[in-house]
């Protein structure tokens, strides 16, 4: 998903999540440091890991694209496909920078 710069992603969320959806995003930002650090040692059994649990935990926040891209990252660090993590890893970047909730 290629977005025009400054572009915005907007989400509808159920605001039964508004509380704790401030956690969530925080620590997808540690996931980030993670995943960045496992790039530099070539530790992809890092990154599936945490690819593995961002699948899995996306989409019950309501961000169902989210999971997609951890499930894919997921697969691809099973893979060995350090080309396709690291474009998945971009996407997952752009995707939380131009993330828009709106809380319904």
């Amino acid at each position: 998903m290629e977005l025009p710069l400054n572009a915005k992603i907007r989400v509808q969320v159920d605001k039964d999540l508004a509380d704790i959806m401030p956690t969530f995003l925080n620590n997808r930002k540690k996931d980030i440091e993670l995943i960045t650090q496992s790039l530099a040692k070539n530790d992809l059994a890092s990154i599936e890991s945490v690819a593995h649990k961002l699948a899995g935990n996306a989409g019950g926040y309501g961000l169902a694209e989210l999971g997609l891209i951890g499930r894919e990252m997921e697969t691809s660090a099973k893979q060995k496909d350090i080309e396709k993590v690291n474009n998945l890893f971009q996407k997952m970047k752009d995707y939380l920078a131009s993330l828009d909730i709106e809380f319904i």
